[in-house]
């Protein structure tokens, strides 16, 4: 069985590294985080755990205002 290469993506709330599918993925628009589910949203992204704690941080998280 031959295995290929796993996208690693590194959570914005906690900085633990995962599998990309692992992870969720967050576009902001018009200011607000909104949850990239089909991956149909255009725009930087920001991966976060599906942890609520990370969740939080993120929200609470000047991060999000390099996205823009």
């Amino acid at each position: 069985m031959r295995r290929g290469h796993v996208p690693q993506r590194t959570c914005r709330g906690c900085g633990r590294k995962a599998p990309k599918s692992e992870l969720l993925r967050f576009v902001v628009t018009e200011g607000a985080l909104a949850l990239d589910q089909c991956g149909g949203l255009a725009g930087r992204g920001i991966y976060c755990c599906n942890h609520t704690t990370c969740r939080e941080r993120l929200a609470k998280s000047k991060k999000i205002r390099k996205t823009d």
